[in-house]
Formats: C-alpha cells, structure tokens, sequence
C-alpha cells in the first residue's frame, strides 16, 4: 500500500474529502459512488463501486465478470465475433468541446436583435436559436430591461 503523506479530519457530518490528486488517479469523478471495506487487521479499504450491470449496454441479465468488468453473455457474443483491429487504426474519438459561455456584452445584442426579429417567439424558441438555455434568455432579457 501507498503511503501518500496526506491527512484529511472528518467535518461534523462525519464526512472527509478525498483529495483530488487520488480521485484523478483512481479515475473516481464527483457523484461517483465508493465502497468501503475493513480488512482483517481493521484496515479501512475504499474503492470506486462497478455495479453488475454490462460495461457496454448497461443491462442486468445473464453478466460474467471478465478481466475487472462484467460482461454480458450478448456483448460477449458480439466480442467474439468482431474484427480484432490494431490500435494504430482504430479511429480517434473526438471529444466534443465544452461550451465556452459567451460574454453578455457579445449575448444581449443578437438577444436584442431576435426579439425584434421574432416578436412572437417564445423564451425556448429564442433560446434554440441563440444556443442558450431559456433561464438564460430570462436572465438576459432582465438585463436588457434593466439597460433600457
């Protein structure tokens, strides 16, 4: 076992905070959900839980549990009978981008400019349009208000 040096309290509530440099390399994201074991020795072993559901399709029927993943029996048939491709030629995945919030200065003219367009629309429609979320249209409309 690693000894990584770091200490951590327990707040009122009983809860401690694992430090991000653990949860980055054990791969554990907030929400999460760990499992918690004492040993023997009373040692108090954590690791992130993998529910029995397929590592593929998510279903609960008929998993096997095959190399630290459980498995369904048809995602194990498909397995055996798919083309083995080399890693150099399997094609990248191209993550898409987080959305860059754009800045209300650039946001309350084309806001202006839609609702002079399409005096009928609703906040949603103008929300599709613009590629925003309709609080945020809710929002951005107060402000226009406010500017007036």
């Amino acid at each position: 076992m690693k000894d990584t040096g770091m200490i951590r309290s327990l707040d009122s509530l009983g809860r401690i905070v694992i430090p991000s440099e653990i949860r980055g390399t054990r791969n554990i994201e907030i929400g999460d959900s760990l499992e918690f074991f004492v040993t023997d020795d009373g040692m108090l072993v954590m690791r992130k839980y993998k529910s029995t559901e397929c590592a593929f399709c998510r279903t609960l029927d008929s998993v096997v549990y095959y190399k630290d993943q459980f498995v369904c029996a048809s995602c194990l048939e498909e397995l055996k009978h798919a083309p083995a491709v080399p890693v150099n030629h399997v094609p990248a995945v191209e993550e898409s981008p987080s959305k860059k919030r754009i800045r209300v200065s650039d946001m309350l003219p084309r806001l202006e400019q839609a609702l002079i367009d399409h005096p009928e629309a609703s906040q949603s429609e103008i929300a599709q349009m613009l590629g925003i979320s309709q609080s945020r249209v809710s929002q951005l409309k107060k402000q226009l208000k406010y500017k007036a």
